[in-house]
């Protein structure tokens, strides 16, 4: 089978290339997936550039990739949860680079049918975030105002919905040009960060203030819409110490108790619903030349939304 690896550290058109690898057996608790469509994240960026090294190892050539989905094309036998043929989305630790992969059946959920390959891909990490951010690290409630910066992005996106979904005042920061875009998801209030201080708009008025932006750059902003005593949850950096007004201040990190079947269960629900909204800027064709093109694009300025990669 034929899989997109990285053969070291470095810019996308050096590193990537297409190798030939031997199928994984299936065990038990395991499924085989025939990969359709896989997204790309900003962490693979931070990946192939070398900026986990500290906390990640990789042997080279390595398979990157945590957002697919596809269709069952193997299962261990005695297997009840999944038959062959099944349409899946997937969370696996790595290997969505490439035509499949095998992983445990926990990390794996069925789809509905008019749920795309392409839209499943983009739902993964961005809303597994998403989902484990408000009901398992805050245990959110609908009665609470909470912010969120950077809206438009991946796990912006989905945060605005989920908690429009959630009955909570829900409101929003973005670039103005994704205004009418967000509200449309269920944004209460919306400032656009790059006409007017959101800060000023928005002071004080928020129990719990979510920066999803890139990097965490609206920490100054956030500051000033947390109410005193409120919350604050940062993807990536928070406000120093010093920087600080009386609150709770949390790093959102993954883990292990989070479990995927659950906020994949939940995902899919609201989508069957008719009100999750899988914000794509870009689909891509199966092959080398698109991986290498959407990790340059990510690593500058993209348009908000995820790009994907999908068989036609």
């Amino acid at each position: 089978m034929e899989r997109f690896a990285i053969t070291g550290y470095g810019e996308p058109n050096k590193v990537f290339q297409t190798i030939t690898a031997q199928p994984r057996e299936v065990t038990s608790g395991h499924i085989r997936v025939a990969i359709h469509a896989f997204a790309i994240n900003p962490y693979d960026v931070s990946l192939r550039r070398g900026e986990q090294q500290e906390f990640r190892s990789l042997k080279f050539p390595y398979v990157m990739g945590n957002d697919a989905a596809g269709i069952v094309t193997e299962i261990f036998p005695g297997e009840t949860d999944f038959s062959v043929g099944d349409r899946v989305v997937i969370h696996p630790v790595s290997g969505a680079y490439g035509q499949e992969v095998v992983l445990p059946t926990k990390k794996a959920a069925k789809i509905p049918a008019k749920l795309s390959f392409a839209q499943a891909a983009s739902l993964v990490t961005t809303g597994i975030t998403a989902y484990n951010l408000l009901f398992q690290l805050l245990h959110v409630n609908s009665s609470q105002t909470v912010m969120v910066l950077g809206a438009s992005g991946g796990v912006g996106s989905l945060l605005v919905q989920l908690l429009h979904q959630n009955k909570n005042r829900v409101l929003a920061s973005a670039s103005k040009r994704n205004e009418e875009k967000i509200k449309s998801w269920g944004a209460d209030e919306f400032s656009a960060y790059d006409t007017e201080d959101s800060g000023k708009v928005f002071f004080e008025q928020a129990d719990i203030v979510i920066d999803a932006t890139k990097g965490s750059k609206s920490g100054a902003i956030g500051l000033k819409i947390l109410k005193p005593g409120g919350t604050y949850v940062a993807l990536n950096e928070l406000p120093t110490e010093i920087e600080r007004k009386d609150g709770t201040y949390l790093r959102f990190v993954p883990k292990k108790d989070y479990q995927d079947q659950r906020a994949f269960a939940y995902l899919l629900n609201v989508f069957a619903k008719g009100n999750l909204f899988v914000n794509i800027a870009e689909i891509l064709p199966f092959e080398l030349e698109s991986v290498i093109y959407a990790h340059e694009k990510i690593a500058g300025h993209p348009a908000a939304g995820k790009i994907v990669i999908a068989k036609s």
